[in-house]
C-alpha cells in the first residue's frame, strides 16, 4: 500500500494544473528612517534561535501539483536546517539536512533516489527559503514610499531583499545571475506572535522550473 502511494505520489509529476498563491500582499505602509541594521533587528531567519516548523507543502513543476507535508528544525544561530516530508498517505519521502553550503541526505524513498539530483534540488529550496542568502548591515539601502530595499553583488548574481509593512519585515528575496534566477515571497506574518514569522510562503524558479508554496501551520521557538 505505501509503495503504491508513493509511486502515485511520484505519477503526479506528469499531470496536473497551476494555481495562483493563496495568499494575500501586505498591505503598503509608508516607511521610515530605519538603518539597515534595524532593518535586521526584525528578521524572523536571523538572531539566535531554533524553530520547529509544521507546514503543509504545494510543489508544482510543468503543470504537476504534488501535495505533501514538511516538519523542520531551523537553528537560526548556526545556519542548519533538517526537514522532513511526507506524502498525503503519511510515508516519508526524505529526511535532509541542510546547511548554506552542502546537505546531508539521512533518507530518501527509494523511487524518489531513483531520480538523479532530487535530494540536491530539495536542499536547494531550503537553502533559498531559510538559510541562504541573507541580508546583511553592508548592504545597500535604498528607502521607497512603501519598501525598504537592501542589495549587493555577490560573486555571479545580484541579491535583493524587500522590507515592508507595518512592522518592516522581510517580504521578499531574490536571486539573479548567469546560473539562478529565484524568489521567494513572504505572506501573513502573525502581529500577536513574541517572534513574527510568516504564515505563507512561496518560492518560484525560473532556471529549475518549478514553484514551491508552504503554508506554515505551526511555527514556534523552541529551546532544543
Amino acid at each position: 500500500m505505501k509503495k503504491i502511494g508513493c509511486l502515485l505520489w511520484l505519477t503526479l509529476l506528469l499531470a496536473g494544473g497551476c494555481a495562483s498563491p493563496p495568499f494575500a500582499p501586505m498591505p503598503a505602509t509608508p516607511t521610515r528612517p530605519l538603518s539597515a541594521a534595524e532593518l535586521l533587528e526584525n528578521l524572523w531567519t536571523g538572531g539566535e534561535r531554533v524553530w520547529r516548523i509544521r507546514q503543509t507543502v504545494l510543489f508544482e513543476i510543468r503543470g504537476a501539483k504534488v501535495p505533501m507535508s514538511g516538519f523542520l528544525r531551523f537553528d537560526t544561530g548556526r545556519r542548519e536546517a533538517r526537514l522532513i516530508g511526507l506524502n498525503d498517505l503519511g510515508v516519508k519521502l526524505f529526511d535532509i539536512a541542510v546547511t548554506p553550503q552542502t546537505h546531508v541526505e539521512h533518507y530518501l524513498f527509494p523511487e524518489l533516489a531513483r531520480t538523479p539530483g532530487v535530494s540536491g534540488a530539495i536542499a536547494a529550496a531550503v537553502r533559498h527559503v531559510f538559510l541562504d542568502p541573507q541580508p546583511l548591515v553592508t548592504d545597500r539601502l535604498a528607502i521607497g514610499a512603501t519598501e525598504y530595499r537592501l542589495t549587493r553583488r555577490e560573486k555571479e548574481r545580484v541579491l535583493l531583499f524587500v522590507f515592508g509593512g507595518p512592522d518592516a519585515q522581510l517580504l521578499e528575496k531574490q536571486a539573479q545571475g548567469d546560473e539562478e534566477e529565484w524568489r521567494v515571497r513572504y505572506f501573513d506574518y502573525q502581529p500577536a506572535a513574541e517572534t513574527p514569522a510568516p504564515g505563507g510562503i512561496l518560492l518560484e524558479d525560473a532556471r529549475g522550473g518549478y514553484r514551491l508554496t508552504l503554508w506554515l501551520e505551526e511555527a514556534r521557538v523552541t529551546d532544543e
